[in-house]
């Protein structure tokens, strides 16, 4: 089946028909998407893991941390 053929049978669907396929596409495209960044920030967290398991990155505490953003704003 074509694209074109799934378009033209999703615009035959009733109002209420189109809604709910509209939010399932919706839906999947944003797991792939929820999926893809949960890779990529436990990706980070290991390689952050790792640098303090070497003592290759410098320590902050979070009080430090928060004044440095506070005062690039300020």
């Amino acid at each position: 089946m074509s694209i074109k053929e799934i378009e033209e049978a999703a615009l035959s669907l009733s109002p209420r028909e189109r809604a709910e396929l509209s939010y399932k596409l919706l839906e999947s495209i944003d797991s792939e998407i929820i999926h893809d960044v949960d890779k990529i920030w436990q990706e980070e967290v290991n390689e952050r893991y790792e640098q303090l398991k070497l003592d290759a990155t410098e320590r902050k505490t979070a009080e430090l941390v928060i004044k440095e953003a506070k005062s690039k704003y300020e």
